[in-house]
């Protein structure tokens, strides 16, 4: 048996063709009309029957009479004004000097105090990434932290967490290097806790 309805789609799909076809046409018709209707009309306007811009007499424009500056011719009507320009001393510029010559006071015994402070308080100051309740996962996630080039290293359960394995990184020697770590981890999708131990 065989299936008309797909006969039937061909046909009406052709007609469709012929009529997208017979716009084309016109269209391009139209098209080329009106490109020859624009070029006899430019053609007309340059012809000589229509004298061009440049051959219409000019008018000619006058400029204004501005009143006339007198000047006077009396030397005494003359006034000149003379100012003296202030020499500058030879050694004006003096910045270079300060450079060399110039010292700032550092309190150095202040700056050690406190950089002594701050390595104090890191060595205690650690970064938690993240606790599991199961071994397991807690060395999973440490050794995908060594893939980024992250020293963690577990902290076992105890009564004071809880129960919890506690993935941890520290303690550092300066602050760079905890916000380094910091960053690397927020950046891979790792949450951070800053604690002090």
């Amino acid at each position: 048996m065989r299936d008309y309805s797909t006969q039937a789609a061909r046909h009406r799909r052709s007609e469709k063709k012929e009529i997208s076809a017979v716009v084309g046409i016109t269209l391009s018709i139209l098209l080329l009309g009106s490109v020859a209707t624009g070029l006899i009309w430019l053609n007309k306007l340059t012809s000589p029957q229509y004298p061009a811009e440049s051959q219409q007499p000019e008018a000619q424009v006058t400029e204004p009479q501005s009143p006339e500056v007198r000047t006077p011719t009396d030397p005494e009507q003359t006034t000149t004004v003379q100012q003296e320009i202030p020499k500058a001393p030879e050694n004006f510029y003096t910045f270079y000097e300060l450079l060399i010559t110039g010292e700032v006071p550092i309190d150095i015994e202040a700056g050690q105090s406190r950089d002594e402070a701050v390595s104090e308080t890191l060595k205690s100051t650690l970064i938690q990434v993240a606790a599991f309740r199961t071994a397991e996962a807690a060395d999973d996630t440490r050794v995908a932290l060594l893939f980024l080039d992250l020293k963690a290293r577990v902290i076992p359960p105890s009564e004071i967490n809880g129960g919890w394995y506690r993935i941890v990184l520290g303690p550092f020697k300066t602050v760079r290097e905890m916000r380094a770590a910091a960053d690397v981890l927020t950046k891979n999708g790792y949450s951070v806790l800053v604690r002090r131990e």
